[in-house]
């Protein structure tokens, strides 16, 4: 099987499995939404409807109920309001009250679920709504009566899923970051993955935001009301850095377009609710445009690539994702007009697959990046490797003559080993080679500590000490000659060892390049060479 066919198999199981993982996280999306929104099905909470509806002259609502024929069992009302304000009475005393906004940071008190106790001497009880903007003037409210407690529990548990789907984003976000961080040098990541690990956070904590868990464990309602509004607004930028630089778009002027237009709605929109002349709730619409804008732009980007047939991985996946993220949207923007509470559904579950199919092909790029790294080290090491005595060869030497320009204090080491040819005459080319390899390993034994040691031809060594001053080259040489009077005393081979060894020290006086050291250490080695052979 060709290379070719190989990579068509790889990218066809690599798309199946993408397929699967969607499906799969798809069945269970719809198993969820199937079996939620239970919780008003249990044994005491009910939903009721008031038996009147007063409007007042300042805009208000007042609501009246009816609870004389509920027992001690129910001990409270529950509505959720987003951005009202509420009061509840009970015979004209007031028994609940919330009406805390955020001060110079808004006129809103929030979104929360209402919490009115009642008991069983109560017959009727009247809850006045006054909505805080226009735009939220004519949301339509649901009434619960129960059990305060498993009310409570009921929208804890329904909640949770969704809230640890956010969490779980968050986290993924968290530590795409940190990933980035950490290893960008290392494996010169792209800045691709930091712009996901932005968006990923935004969408994951405005996410988080909207739950009712989060609604109902956070205290400083008013403030909690105005963090899904920043990270809607900065979610669009990274929205747009990320997907640009991923999918290689060439049109840069509606990415300029986009992120100036991003920058100037967050200017804006703050500088008009800090003056309350238009606050974020009432400047939602620009937001959630700005939003779909940036996604049909993208899913644009990606069918315009389909078309012209330019299918990456990353196009099939930002298809896939893309499609999911799309419809999760308007799906949710609609829900969010025609309901109250936690509305999103499907889409933080949407972007979940969205989010680990990304961060599982950039991952997966990054890892091939470092083995593609790892494999180039490996033929750079091979290609300057002795294969027989594991010393650095000629071509590594020529390349350190090349570059090698600190001369001050750098000593030659040259060795030559005495006899190899009449090792080869006596018991063949096999023994030749184990001659060589055994005088490679003393001599690198020996020196290799302070410098590179090189195999420069059939049967010559080379050391070169960089800033050798404080190296004792003699003493070093002489413990080079005992190992190899060692190794002939104790038999191990049926050859004598014999080695001679020259060294040469920079001197400016003398020498002009690293070759001039180098060709000082060769004749010296020459001169021990012909003591030996006299001695002989």
């Amino acid at each position: 099987m060709n290379k070719k066919s190989v990579s068509q198999k790889q990218r066809l199981i690599e798309s199946i499995n993408l397929i699967a993982l969607t499906l799969l996280i798809c069945g269970l999306i719809i198993c969820y939404v199937h079996t939620s929104g239970q919780y008003q099905h249990q044994y005491l909470t009910r939903e009721i409807t008031p038996y009147a509806v007063t409007d007042l002259t300042d805009g208000s609502k007042e609501y009246f109920f009816n609870i004389s024929g509920y027992d001690h069992r129910y001990t409270g009302l529950m509505v959720y309001t987003s951005h009202q304000l509420v009061e509840g009475y009970n015979m004209g005393h007031r028994i609940y009250q919330f009406n805390k906004t955020g001060g110079i940071w808004g006129s809103t008190p929030g979104s929360t679920y209402n919490f009115i106790e009642i008991n069983e001497s109560m017959t009727n009880v009247a809850i006045v709504v006054t909505p805080v903007y226009d735009v939220v003037a004519d949301q339509s409210l649901t009434f619960y009566i129960g059990s305060t407690f498993e009310m409570y529990d009921g929208l804890i548990s329904e909640s949770m899923p969704r809230f640890m789907i956010s969490l779980l984003i968050i986290i993924i976000g968290v530590f795409l970051f940190f990933y980035y961080q950490f290893m960008h040098t290392k494996q010169n990541l792209s800045k691709e993955i930091r712009y996901l690990s932005f968006f990923t956070i935004m969408a994951g904590v405005w996410s988080l935001n909207e739950t009712d868990v989060t609604t109902l464990i956070v205290i400083d309602k008013a403030f909690n009301s105005l963090i899904p509004y920043f990270t809607l607004m900065l979610v669009v930028p990274a929205f747009v850095l990320f997907f640009d630089s991923y999918l290689n778009f060439t049109n840069k002027i509606f990415k300029r377009i986009m992120l100036i237009a991003s920058m100037v709605e967050v200017v804006t929109c703050t500088i008009l609710h800090l003056t309350k002349i238009a606050e974020f709730r009432e400047t939602l619409w620009v937001m959630q445009l700005m939003l779909i804008i940036a996604a049909i732009y993208m899913f644009a980007g990606v069918l315009s690539q389909i078309i012209r047939r330019k299918i990456t991985r990353q196009t099939q996946i930002c298809a896939i994702g893309l499609t999911l993220f799309l419809v999760a949207v308007l799906v949710d923007i609609r829900q969010y007009y025609i309901a109250l509470g936690d509305t999103d559904r499907i889409g933080r579950f949407a972007f979940l697959i969205f989010v680990i199919l990304l961060s599982w092909d950039m991952i997966k790029d990054a890892n091939e990046i470092i083995e593609k790294g790892r494999r180039a080290k490996q033929l750079e090491i091979f290609a300057l490797t002795d294969s027989m005595t594991g010393l650095f060869n000629r071509n590594a030497f020529e390349s350190h003559a090349e570059t090698e320009s600190e001369l001050k204090g750098l000593i030659a080491v040259v060795a030559d080993a005495n006899g190899l040819k009449a090792c080869n005459d006596t018991y063949g080319h096999e023994a030749g080679d184990e001659y060589i390899t055994t005088v490679a390993e003393i001599f690198s034994s020996v020196f290799s500590k302070y410098g590179n040691c090189y195999r420069t031809g059939g049967d010559e060594f080379c050391c070169i000490i960089p800033n050798g001053n404080q190296v004792n080259v003699d003493r070093l040489k002489r413990l080079v000659m005992t190992k190899i009077y060692t190794a002939n005393m104790d038999g191990e081979h049926r050859f004598s060892l014999g080695m001679a060894i020259g060294s040469a020290k920079y001197d400016a006086s003398i020498d002009t390049d690293f070759r001039a050291i180098v060709k000082r250490a060769d004749s010296d080695m020459y001169e021990n060479k012909k003591k030996f052979k006299q001695s002989v």
